[in-house]
């Protein structure tokens, strides 16, 4: 997933245990981007991360369109195993050659100017049919629960590209299905929104806002406000962002040669396509979870939030605590060793 596309958005707790231990409240805590400071984000204590800000090499990925822009694969899990975790994964630059007179030449599954040669295809098939082989070698009592089509945000994603002039067309889909990994039966859902660049990019489309959620089985419902929270609560570094796209500018220079997509790079950033793309991650999670809606008493701006838990507790630092003992003040909990938290109550 492109970091220009990552404002998104692990883990509900259940409100009495968590892999059969009692549990009297859930710590979010502020963390940095690992690789290169890129941004914050809000991680369960306790849990690992995995990846980060990734950079594609044009030197050995055969060609230039996947090196122009930095990548994020980064994973969140609850331990090593992975057994709960939300994994953003990489906005890929494909290529369909179909009808292209190099055809024969870059069969399916070889590289084009650094972009797998893949066809076209909606996004309920790749995530079928490209995504779960990717992420899975070998799944074991493998099924589809359920396949969705989200025409509404297909709607939101047109009408708020700047370059649909070049034909662009999106598909979006979310599918879950439950699969057996070390004797755990788990769930997982898989997001995705997909966009044909249109007919003057020579056979160009990408995937967006690529996620992975998955729990056991049994607990997947409880987990689904936490992934959207933590999701939301991604914060990128202005400084980050300003030396990215002087980079993407300078990377992109040959491109714009002979990818016409590329000239997009400069002026769809520059005229709101972070804010663009926020309000579809949004309204695409809206579809999948269940919020309230908090008013944060330090900055007075409204949060969204779990509603699994009956208290909601934030300091000035942005670390979050839910609990549903009605006496717990993690100012005055001597394991927290962290201060400074007020209630944050729903917004009514």
């Amino acid at each position: 997933m492109n970091l220009r596309s990552f404002y998104l958005s692990v883990f509900i707790l259940t409100t009495t245990q968590l892999q059969g231990q009692p549990m009297k409240r859930l710590v979010l805590e502020i963390i940095h981007e690992p690789n290169e400071k890129a941004f914050t984000i809000l991680k369960p204590r306790g849990w690992l991360t995995e990846g980060g800000i990734v950079r594609w090499d044009p030197t050995t990925s055969g060609g230039a369109a996947n090196a122009i822009e930095a990548k994020i694969d980064f994973t969140l899990k609850s331990d090593k195993a992975g057994t709960v975790q939300i994994h953003w994964l990489p906005d890929i630059y494909f290529v369909d050659l179909a009808g292209s007179y190099v055809a024969g030449m870059f069969p399916e599954g070889s590289s084009y100017n650094g972009m797998p040669v893949l066809h076209k295809m909606n996004a309920a098939t790749f995530i079928k049919d490209y995504l779960l082989p990717y992420c899975h070698q070998d799944l074991d009592n493998y099924n589809i629960s359920t396949s969705r089509e989200l025409p509404e945000v297909e709607k939101l994603c047109y009408d708020m590209d700047m370059m649909k002039q070049m034909g662009s067309q999106y598909s979006a889909a979310v599918v879950d299905y439950t699969y057996t990994e070390n004797g755990i039966r788990f769930k997982e859902r898989a997001f995705s929104i997909l966009q044909d660049m249109g007919p003057y990019t020579a056979g160009m489309w990408k995937n967006r806002s690529t996620i992975i959620i998955r729990t056991p089985e049994g607990s997947f419902d409880a987990w689904e406000s936490i992934f959207h929270e933590i999701g939301q609560s991604v914060t990128l570094s202005p400084t980050w962002i300003a030396g990215e796209l002087k980079g993407q500018m300078q990377r992109g220079s040959t491109m714009i040669k002979t990818m016409n997509d590329i000239a997009r790079i400069g002026e769809e950033i520059q005229k709101g396509h972070a804010e663009t793309n926020a309000k579809i991650h949004h309204q695409a999670y809206l579809n999948l979870t269940g919020q309230e809606d908090y008013m944060n008493p330090y900055t007075k701006k409204v949060e969204t939030g779990s509603n699994q838990w009956d208290h909601r507790w934030v300091n000035d630092l942005g670390n979050v605590i839910y609990t549903n003992n009605q006496e717990y003040n993690p100012n005055y909990d001597p394991e927290l060793q962290m201060e400074g938290f007020r209630k944050s109550k729903a917004k009514q």
